[in-house]
């Protein structure tokens, strides 16, 4: 079936358009769901780019930060994981139940009607729901788990519980790893050819840094020193500006490209990638249903693409129509009649063509308590597509060297020149979007 067959949903009545959304779920066995920091707000956990979200909110300068993007910045994390830490225990599992919307997805879970979530929430509240692991896919990695950066050793997110709680940087409790011993002969032919020398500069950072994680934690690290701990500061699993993301959102999506028979899009604007691209990826053969606050358009490949439109786009608060949406599939599932759904005086239906409407048909939204309606600075479709370099990680300005075989593989124009020649034995091609 071709994508435009599917056609816009129907009905005259805010009810007869909710029952033909659900319509295009029907039957659906393989739904595959991309999920953002919009589902976990009424669970108190801020978004990141709205105009509430958190990176116009954080009193960064409070936590000693340059800006509020440095709370996630690798460098500064390792120079100081101290502000990370005294925010972190917003965060972490445990803290914070589910929400309506993780419910939602956990009731697809248990109906047999999920295929996999793509999460960009490092909060895991779609497993604390009740969803199975397997179903889960974390983009941007998870809090569930935790590594020491200097052993590498594991831990799991109770295991530091008690110091992300205090606002404490966790340090590593296992053994410290004894250095094997060299012969004199070997042990000078090893700093002659190997070691690179330890500028001032070098000793200094280290010795500082090493100083402001132990500002706060003296005599337990002093005490964990004399045990023979490792004492190296523990990360959390979840993916840093200016770290490399895991290969297992483009793994995973390669395995489901065959198999996905519906695609819902909740609480993201899509605007940093590979999540961004993930619409275009999958087929455009099956349904494709939005709800968040306001519309997402994805960007336009080519002059004849549709720029990927949503047949159904289900504009409001997220926890409000995924309740909706539930409502109408149970009552079809035990053919009984629903009650009809009404939100206090909301009008439900777009009357006329609008600017913030992005080219969706209007017959295709439905109104929602919270729905943003507007070109105003709280609409997240207006910002810019986040995008970084596969190779020196950085965020990419200007023209986004993407390979045309790869799920997500994109290179700056810096390290295209010499990249491109050696990606894939050279054998894939690439394309420039700006």
């Amino acid at each position: 079936m071709d994508g435009s067959s599917i056609g816009p949903i129907k009905g005259d009545t805010f009810d007869e358009k909710i029952a033909s959304v659900v319509s295009l779920l029907a039957n659906k066995k393989n739904i595959v769901v991309l999920a953002g920091a919009g589902i976990s707000v009424s669970c108190g956990i801020p978004d990141f780019r709205s105009a509430t979200g958190l990176y116009n909110t954080l009193n960064y300068q409070e936590l000693g930060l340059a800006s509020p993007e440095d709370l996630f910045d690798l460098e500064t994390f390792r120079d100081d994981p101290r502000p990370f830490y005294k925010f972190a225990k917003s965060l972490y599992p445990g803290s914070i139940e589910p929400g309506e919307s993780h419910k939602f997805l956990s009731w697809l879970d248990r109906n047999k009607m999920l295929l996999r979530i793509y999460t960009q929430n490092i909060d895991s509240l779609e497993q604390s729901a009740g969803v199975r692991t397997e179903k889960v896919i974390y983009a941007h990695g998870s809090l569930l788990g935790a590594t020491c950066m200097k052993c590498k050793a594991k831990y799991c997110a109770r295991d530091i519980a008690s110091d992300v709680q205090s606002g404490t940087v966790p340090l590593c409790q296992r053994p410290r790893k004894k250095k094997a011993k060299l012969s004199c002969e070997s042990s000078a032919k090893t700093k002659s050819t190997t070691a690179p020398p330890v500028t001032q500069t070098m000793s200094l950072r280290r010795s500082s840094r090493t100083k402001r994680v132990q500002s706060e934690t003296d005599n337990n690290f002093e005490v964990a020193m004399k045990q023979g701990l490792c004492c190296g500061v523990i990360k959390p699993n979840i993916t840093f500006f200016g770290e490399k993301l895991a290969n297992d959102v483009g793994r995973s999506l390669q395995k489901d490209y065959e198999t996905a028979d519906a695609l819902i899009v909740m609480g993201t604007s899509l605007s940093v990638a590979p999540m961004s691209k993930v619409v275009e990826y999958l087929s455009s053969n099956i349904p494709r249903i939005l709800i968040n606050r306001n519309i997402v358009r994805v960007p336009k490949s080519s002059e004849e693409d549709d720029g990927h439109l949503f047949h159904a786009c289900l504009l409001g608060n997220c926890d409000d129509v995924v309740k909706a949406l539930e409502q109408r599939m149970k009552s079809n599932c035990s053919q009984t009649k629903s009650a009809s759904i009404n939100y206090n005086g909301s009008k439900g239906l777009v009357t006329s063509n609008e600017a913030w409407l992005q080219n969706q048909p209007k017959e295709s939204v439905l109104l929602f308590p919270g729905a943003v309606v507007s070109d105003s600075q709280e609409s997240e479709a207006q910002h810019k597509l986040v995008v970084h370099c596969d190779e020196c990680q950085k965020e990419i300005e200007g023209d986004v060297f993407c390979c045309k075989n790869c799920f997500d593989y994109d290179l700056c124009r810096a390290c295209y020149t010499r990249v491109s020649l050696t990606h894939a034995d050279g054998k894939h091609d690439f394309v420039v979007e700006k």
